[in-house]
């Protein structure tokens, strides 16, 4: 496993990152958009879903067999900076509509919308998602060109998103120059010209037929009107240097497990682990340095992951399968099996910013009742599908993506060796390239780019085109590790019946870099 280290201390920094100070003298006139009381000033336009006033917040509720709901201003506007805070029901996608427009039956096709349907509306939307993909702050022009920018590539703005809380939004859009923010992170940045004014819109998804009640609450909306544009974002400056301090020592943090694996940093700062024969997710707490039992009957899970959702996503060995469970402890088993036949034991994984999962399908130990030969690499989607992407290597194990997303890092414990792969879609890997002449348990990843792997007794360090820059020797034989911890720059081993740590001049990938 990798760098997983979920949010924690960037939401916790003042939301004024990047746009604090106006860059212009210009005095800023805010207007409420909301009285926190009644919907004076905004209008139904599109949909059947149910819109009231609660708390001092707009509801948005859903509707059975509706496509498009959308509470509209009543009146148009053209550059503006718009602030607002939004909470949204997990299975509840929602947008906040920007010069956006109706088309009206009986009107002409709009040719700035022509995807769009009689009755409804189309023009841009700041997306609020709140699946494991989190794309909310992503930019979507409904009815005409779809996804203009994604999240796919910035997962500090898909970490951002808080899940079941609530969220801070700011949306410029002057010119043609837009740009949106979820909780001081900055998620788009991008120019276009299509629209330039319209009606600014709360907007509820359709569930289908379903008769779930979903909702989507909207509070302390406000609006600045040719407004000065907010500074330029500012960059991370990245670490120099040597990566291990000279002297730095590997520090036992725990021990009495029989096998722990699977490290990974979730959203309230703690390390998380599995003692895989014990059947047991441990927790460590970098604070209090106090390490305890997260959860018992494990189902052998191995590999971890932190989802921007609040989600413990397993590879459970023992039951052969991949499993999510949410921040409410319920359970559900993602896959099982590819075409019928059971996994061989799913080992380690990784999430891409579509929300799909790779993971590996390796077995070690009794090979029996194994039901396939294939010992592969699948890709699970965000539509429940699972497809077989590497088929041709000995003993999958270790897997990591670039910090991009454009590779994808396989170790092949069986052939002593790790591959990379280009990217080039969801799911679709090609271009297999030899990376290093090691095999690897577990691959994490730096703010540089560099790999780290755990072979024969020591984590090994490659810069990102395959050169060896270090090695880190270790009191017990390391399984896997993962960097992060308060600072960013700690980097935890699991390593047999212990739990190890070591402090380095380089932090984990943004955001997931320690406090600022």
């Amino acid at each position: 496993m990798k760098a997983k280290l979920l949010v924690a201390t960037l939401l916790a920094v003042c939301i004024t990152s990047g746009y604090s100070q106006n860059n212009s003298a210009k005095k800023e006139v805010w207007v409420d958009l909301f009285d926190g009381k009644t919907l004076n000033g905004w209008k139904r336009v599109s949909g059947k879903a149910e819109y009231t006033v609660e708390d001092g917040a707009i509801v948005g509720t859903t509707a059975p067999n509706t496509y498009d709901n959308v509470l509209a201003t009543e009146k148009e506007y053209g550059d503006f900076i718009l602030e607002l805070e939004f909470k949204v029901d997990s299975n509840l996608n929602s947008g906040i509509q920007i010069r956006c427009h109706k088309y009206n039956e009986g009107d002409n096709k709009p040719e700035k919308g022509k995807g769009a349907r009689e009755g409804h509306v189309y023009g841009y939307s700041v997306e609020i998602d709140p699946s494991d993909r989190a794309w909310s702050g992503g930019f979507y022009e409904g009815g005409h060109r779809g996804w203009l920018q994604n999240l796919t590539d910035n997962p500090a703005a898909r970490y951002a998103f808080k899940a079941n809380a609530w969220n801070h939004f700011r949306i410029e859009a002057i010119g043609d120059h837009f740009r949106t923010w979820i909780n001081g992170v900055l998620a788009v940045d991008i120019r276009d010209d299509v629209t330039a004014s319209g009606f600014i819109g709360i907007q509820v998804h359709g569930l289908g037929n379903s008769q779930e009640k979903n909702q989507v609450r909207v509070r302390n909306i406000r609006i600045q009107e040719n407004p000065a544009p907010s500074p330029p974002a500012k960059t991370l400056e990245k670490s120099s240097g040597k990566i291990v301090p000279d002297g730095a020592k590997v520090k036992k943090l725990a021990d009495g497990f029989k096998f722990t694996e699977g490290p990974a940093q979730g959203p309230d700062g703690k390390i998380y682990f599995t003692d895989i024969p014990n059947e047991r997710i441990m927790v460590f707490d970098p604070i209090s340095e106090k390490t305890s039992v997260h959860m018992e009957k494990s189902g052998r899970a191995n590999g971890l992951w932190w989802t921007p959702a609040d989600a413990l996503l397993a590879c459970e060995g023992g039951r052969r399968q991949l499993t999510r469970t949410d921040d409410e402890g319920n359970v559900v088993v993602l896959t099982d099996n590819f075409e019928g036949k059971k996994f061989n034991s799913p080992n380690d994984l990784v999430q891409d910013g579509f929300g799909g999962i790779y993971f590996t399908d390796p077995r070690y130990g009794k090979r029996d009742d194994m039901e396939m030969e294939i010992e592969g690499v699948y890709y699970y989607n965000r539509r429940k599908k699972v497809s077989r992407v590497i088929d041709d290597i000995e003993r999958p194990n270790g897997v990591l993506l670039s910090n991009d997303g454009k590779t994808l890092y396989v170790a092949d414990t069986g052939g002593k060796k790790i591959y990379a792969y280009d990217v080039t879609g969801e799911g679709e890997i090609t271009n297999k390239k030899e990376f290093a002449q090691i095999g690897s348990d577990g691959l994490t990843i730096d703010e540089r780019g560099n790999i780290y792997a755990t072979w024969q007794g020591k984590v090994w360090i490659f810069s990102p085109d395959g050169k060896e820059l270090a090695q880190i020797e270790c009191p017990e034989g390391p399984a896997n590790c993962t960097l992060g911890g308060p600072n960013g720059n700690t980097l935890y081993i699991t390593a047999r019946t212990g739990f190890y740590s070591i402090d380095l001049n380089v932090k984990a990938p943004a955001p997931f870099n320690g406090s600022e």
